[in-house]
């Protein structure tokens, strides 16, 4: 059951902060229509900022380890400051998760149940994770360890299949494109999916072992990388430049190259099973970070009764939000990268800072006394 007391492992920390970040992040792979070759510059930038982040996130917490990040906000910026900066928060996880809820919807109802309703498919994951938040975050991360393995196994078969149809290095010629496209493909792949690394900041005051929390989590980060870029490679090297970028789901159409001899195909089934488990990893942590932050802005002490009206709250603004596969994709495109850099960038910046000089100030006190 959800208590703020839940205790999770630095590597459990790690397992979930992977599923978190994998999910449906090769779902579009927009930073790679955008520099197409060069995706693995963007990609590499964005996973060095989300590092950053991380690192400050947990720099902020190891100077405050009893306190929640809501509760650090509050101490550092001062009462009112600190419930503007958490709404800033609310805002993006609602954001975040209507975006994930439209984009399994959309996948689904496009490639695989045409014929089913997006909003009966969007209520059932609600339901799904408005209970999964109810048993809390230990059971989460549980889940999380058993499924991980067989990701891992399934993604290496079927690349190695993919890599079959893999002729050329995809990837060369390198820096084709413009330095201004190479940072904007940066930034649409901060935005989504390595900027998210965030709202493990709320979720750091959890772990038990908090020195081992930065290694644990920048290794999750890099293989998260490493999967998106290898998606990149793969779908470049079995469609091409051009099929990739008219694909709407350009890796789901690379994994439906695969069959084992003349009779199994339809393999792309197990990795849409696991994309699935992944995506919902996602919005189970969102809904229940986005429980945190409510309790600590408006000091509410039982969560509990919370947990469905918040469930439908990101199901209601889901059916007026991406009512089209274009507006998504234009989204995470256009706006996700501006959006989510307040949240993602500068507020752990200013919370880094901020911790920063007000320990210097304490060890000049105590030279002084």
């Amino acid at each position: 059951m959800m208590t703020d007391q839940e205790q999770i492992t630095h590597g459990q920390l790690g397992f979930l902060c992977f599923s978190f970040l994998s999910g449906f992040s090769t779902l579009f792979l927009i930073e790679a229509k955008l520099v197409k070759q060069d995706v693995w510059i963007s990609d590499l930038f964005a996973i060095g900022v989300s590092v950053g982040v991380l690192w400050l996130l947990c720099y902020v917490q190891g100077q405050h380890p009893q306190l929640s990040m809501a509760e650090t906000c509050e101490k550092l910026l001062g009462k009112w400051f600190a419930k503007l900066v958490l709404v800033i928060y609310l805002v993006y996880f609602l954001d975040l998760g209507v975006a994930a809820y439209r984009a399994i919807s959309w996948f689904y109802t496009t490639a695989i149940l045409p014929n089913t309703p997006p909003n009966v498919l969007i209520l059932l994951i609600v339901l799904l994770s408005s209970y999964a938040v109810y048993l809390g975050l230990g059971t989460l991360v549980r889940t999380v360890q058993l499924i991980l393995p067989f990701f891992i196994l399934t993604i290496s078969i079927v690349s190695v299949f993919i890599l079959r149809e893999v002729e050329i290095n995809p990837f060369l010629p390198m820096f084709q494109s413009k330095i201004s496209e190479v940072v904007y493909g940066g930034m649409v792949s901060f935005g989504f999916p390595f900027g998210k690394v965030v709202v493990f900041g709320f979720l750091l005051s959890q772990v038990k072992n908090t020195k081992k929390i930065f290694v644990s989590s920048a290794a999750a980060i890099a293989l998260s990388g490493v999967y998106l870029l290898m998606a990149s490679y793969l779908t470049f090297g079995s469609l091409g430049m051009n099929l990739t970028k008219l694909s709407a789901f350009p890796f789901f159409s690379a994994i439906q190259l695969v069959k084992f001899g003349e009779y199994m195909e339809r393999l792309e089934i197990l990795i849409i099973a696991i994309w699935t488990i992944f995506t919902l990893f996602e919005l189970i942590v969102l809904q229940y970070v986005f429980i945190l932050v409510i309790k600590q802005v408006f000091k509410i002490k039982e969560a509990k009764p919370f947990i469905l009206p918040i469930g439908l709250l990101f199901y209601a603004l889901s059916q007026i939000s991406h009512t089209t596969i274009m507006d998504l994709a234009a989204y995470d495109f256009k706006i996700l990268p501006f959006s989510t850099l307040i949240p993602s960038a500068i507020i752990p910046v200013l919370l880094a800072i901020i911790t920063l000089v007000k320990k210097r100030q304490r060890s000049l006190q105590d030279l002084v006394s």
